[in-house]
């Protein structure tokens, strides 16, 4: 059977609360169907159903039934609903899984009894809540690369467009580029701080997108000797944008805790909501803007193998803004193999040629869609990185090992430098970043890259030609910044 976490490695919800988590481990996990379990982390007392369960609803009676007969009580959350998606909504809900009112539940063993007896498409509407880890380098390892003050000696990134009355309106009325970045949100720091390069307090209805505020804490949720391990991420990945592509505008969605984990059920939340978010501003609705990228840094691999075809509600809100003509932008994940980690591995299959992507399959590829890109990592001599995920789903290359970006200029743990008995002198203390600036490594810092090309391509184009379909425009910066052939 899986086994707790240990204490306090829990993963932070939408409600504010904290979730038990388990590992699950498949020498010991009980499988009733004819598969191959592999480890992967969810929420103990949390199940996903995709579509709305009535009365009717055969897989929702099984449900409640083999929970009974376990003493337990299922729970239905509902996702919110939003005006703009009234006419094809995204419809699923959360089953809260209580045991007697303790947290002893594990739904895995209710899972497994369930899909045994299910037929194969109520198999595929059901799931674990995965819980999906932000992709640094090796979270909580120490070793060469990891996150460490430096110095920032240049100019500041400059803007060529001139500052417009909103943050992603530019003076003369060109649309900037607007970049998601669904991750720990934007610490302050003097690039950012300056008006209009990050849309700050978006809101739907009043509420963030976000699970969280867009604003990332400077320390971490409790006290600490040190900085938490996700401290800075989002405003990392920030600062790498801002590098690449200067006129770009960043929307911070926030929905990682300073541990750099999210439920998988919050993550979708929080899409559809950044979905509302866009097509509003696509249908011009004031104080709402467009979205051209979004870039997710993070991923779960799940509990089967050789299951290229895993669906969930996560792939079907991905779907849903490809459609709309928003790009996404996800990274491979640092493992340093080819087990297939979502949401990249359901990216088209590829081979890589002389820096340029070439479909295994072309009906992979759908002009109605814009395409999924995967960007792993490589070293600043341009190998792959050790760390770094490869395999057929992964789109392009980019670098991702010792990158110089912004962190939160607040960040200051508390480690102290060596101090050096003579003149003064002391070493570089290692979680002070009030400089404003860091190195680190992982893919999570190789996707803001190709994020920011693509930012840059559709830019170029709408000055130079101002194309009205989205998608379409989409799939021009998509070739090239990849080489991925745009399909008929």
């Amino acid at each position: 059977m899986s086994e707790p976490m240990p204490e306090g490695l829990r993963v932070r919800d939408h409600a504010g609360g904290w979730r038990p988590v388990r590992e699950l481990d498949p020498a010991e996990a009980p499988c009733r169907r004819d598969i191959r379990l592999a480890p992967t982390r969810y929420v103990a007392d949390r199940l996903i159903v995709r579509g709305t369960p009535g009365e009717d609803d055969g897989l929702l009676a099984l449900l409640r039934e083999r929970a009974a007969d376990r003493g337990l009580l299922l729970e239905e959350e509902e996702l919110p609903s939003a005006p703009m998606r009234s006419e094809v909504p995204r419809t699923g809900v959360a089953l809260h899984v209580a045991a007697g009112g303790s947290e002893d539940a594990d739904v895995w063993d209710l899972l497994d009894d369930v899909t045994s007896l299910a037929g194969e498409e109520d198999r595929k509407r059901i799931g674990l809540d995965h819980v999906l880890q932000g992709h640094q380098n090796r979270p909580g390892v120490a070793q060469p690369g990891d996150r460490e003050p430096s110095l920032h000696v240049g100019t500041v990134p400059r803007r060529v467009l001139g500052t417009g009355p909103t943050p992603w309106l530019s003076d003369d009325g060109v649309q900037r580029p607007v970049v998601a970045l669904v991750d720990t949100g934007i610490g302050a720091h003097p690039w950012f701080d300056r008006s209009h390069v990050v849309i700050r307090d978006a809101e739907i209805d009043g509420r963030p997108i976000g699970t969280f505020t867009d604003d990332e804490p400077a320390t971490g949720h409790e006290p600490s000797t040190e900085l938490a391990p996700y401290v800075g991420h989002g405003t990392f990945i920030a600062g790498v944008v801002h590098q690449v592509c200067p006129d770009a505008a960043i929307l911070p969605v926030r929905v990682m805790y300073t541990d750099g984990e999210v439920r998988e059920w919050d993550l979708v939340r929080s899409l559809e909501r950044l979905l509302e978010y866009h097509l509003r501003g696509v249908s011009g609705i004031d104080g709402y803007t467009p979205v051209d990228v979004v870039v997710l840094a993070l991923g779960f691999q799940p509990e089967v193998l050789e299951d290229d075809d895993y669906e969930g509600m996560l792939r079907g809100v991905l779907r849903d803004l490809r459609r709309a003509g928003v790009l996404v932008v996800a990274s491979a994940g640092n493992d340093g193999g080819d087990r297939p980690v979502f949401p990249a591995a359901w990216a088209p299959h590829v081979r890589r040629v002389d820096g340029r992507a070439e479909p295994l399959d072309i009906r992979d590829l759908r002009a109605d869609y814009t395409p999924l890109l995967v960007v792993t990592a490589s070293n600043p001599n341009g190998t792959l990185a050790e760390f770094a995920n490869d395999g057929p789903w992964v789109t392009s290359v980019r670098p991702g090992t010792n990158v110089h970006s912004t962190m939160p200029a607040t960040a200051d743990g508390a480690l102290l430098p060596q101090r050096l008995s003579e003149g003064g002198r002391e070493s570089v203390d290692p979680d002070d970043f009030t400089g404003g600036f860091a190195t680190w490594s992982g893919t999570s810092f190789s996707s803001p890259v190709l994020a920011g090309e693509l930012a840059q391509h559709l830019l170029n184009g709408r000055i130079a030609e101002g194309t009205a379909d989205r998608v379409a425009a989409a799939w021009e910066a998509a070739h090239q910044a990849t080489g991925l052939p745009i399909p008929n």
